[in-house]
């Protein structure tokens, strides 16, 4: 099929320019791109788009975040999101396409055009309501925005993709989006081993299992992360009797903790685009035991797929989208969120039965490839798009 990809950004361009919270988001978006090219026969990417909005919008986003103490979010903005749509609808004058697809609700909510729109994202923002910090404590203008521009791309849209089942059941639960419009199709990763199967199992056999327990955590936000609650379960697992260190990844633990125990490793902010701290980023997922993400918040979690690429399992919240991307018994295990005995144990339990850990680290593997990676998601989308 002929597939129109909307974006905002000139993906190609925007690498060097993120913010280190803005990460996940355009390097998946980047990789949507790339794979859908892969398995369309055609495919044209409908950016940059332009920051356009009235006069009247223009002052609100000037001017409300100095004298509101609500978060006052511009971007959501009716006017450009009304932008965003017109450009895009002029743009697709020019391609024959049989769909569009945006990767933001933004983009999606105001598109008028004679093919069908589709969106493929991680949630809706009313999913996120009062759930992520981001989205906690807004102002009533924001809210109304982003609730109104969640129902104009749900009317909009043919199809609604979703990464996860959690987000797929929020759009029918806020919004009463047709079950039948509403798809899923999990993320993939944004960082990959590049491992065969030979070289997989190699890597899991080869990691001693009566030493350290190593334990990764990763995360640029501290606290939706948990990241207080990873260090309380290295601290079970010692207090069992298990020699525990664990790397945090992605953030300073120094900046979020008073005191900072001897088992916490820093490894801080490593960028994709810098050989060497790539290089960095892979050396700690194949050292690790187990990728700790005990989630307050998520609606995906990219970090997953990117662990199993590493034969790396995880062990997660059940919040959210997370029970999407870790399958109990095939990638990982979820537990209750904040329950640090419950991550102690089904850590203990792995750490002490290498054969079983071994078992699960190569499913983990499999699982990637089969379900996780941005090859078979970009192909399951397509053909999402196809039946339209």
């Amino acid at each position: 099929m002929n597939l129109a990809f909307a974006h905002h950004l000139d993906l190609g361009h925007s690498a060097q320019s993120r913010k280190p919270g803005a990460v996940g988001i355009h390097s998946a978006a980047e990789n949507i791109a790339l794979h859908l090219e892969e398995v369309a026969s055609g495919f044209q990417t409908l950016a940059p788009l332009r920051n356009i909005c009235n006069p009247l919008a223009a002052a609100r986003i000037a001017l409300c975040p100095r004298i509101t103490r609500e978060k006052y979010y511009g971007w959501a903005e009716p006017s450009l999101s009304r932008g965003y749509g017109r450009q895009l609808s002029n743009k697709m004058k020019h391609f024959p396409a049989d769909a569009v697809l945006c990767t933001e609700v933004k983009h999606a909510a105001y598109l008028n055009t004679d093919r069908p729109v589709a969106v493929w994202t991680d949630s809706l923002y009313g999913g996120l309501a009062d759930y992520y910090q981001t989205f906690t404590g807004l102002s009533k203008r924001t809210l109304s925005d982003l609730r109104a521009m969640d129902r104009a791309a749900v009317e909009n849209c043919e199809r609604l993709i979703f990464a996860s089942d959690w987000a797929a059941q929020k759009a029918i639960e806020l919004y009463g989006a047709d079950p039948e419009k509403v798809k899923v199709a999990p993320y993939g990763a944004n960082l990959t081993s590049g491992l065969n199967r030979a070289e997989a199992e190699m890597l899991v056999n080869a990691k001693p299992m009566d030493g350290i327990c190593r334990l990764l955590f990763t995360g640029v936000e501290w606290k939706r992360k948990g990241g207080d609650t990873a260090v309380q379960v290295a601290e079970q697992l010692i207090a069992r009797g298990i020699k525990t260190e664990i790397t945090v990844l992605g953030t300073d633990p120094h900046q979020h903790m008073d005191s900072v125990p001897d088992f916490v490793n820093c490894a801080g902010f490593l960028s994709l685009n810098k050989p060497d701290e790539l290089a960095k980023m892979k050396q700690l997922y194949s050292e690790a035991h187990v990728l700790l993400q005990p989630c307050r918040a998520e609606c995906f979690g990219h970090v997953f797929p990117e662990a199993n690429s590493f034969a790396l399992p995880a062990i997660a919240s059940n919040t959210g989208g997370i029970p999407t991307a870790v399958q109990d018994g095939i990638n990982g295990y979820c537990v209750d969120v904040g329950d640090v005995d419950a991550y102690a144990g089904r850590i203990t339990t792995l750490y002490n039965n290498p054969d079983e850990y071994r078992t699960l680290c190569l499913r983990a593997f499999d699982d990637y490839h089969a379900h996780l990676s941005w090859r078979q998601a970009a192909g399951r989308v397509v053909h999402i798009l196809e039946k339209l």
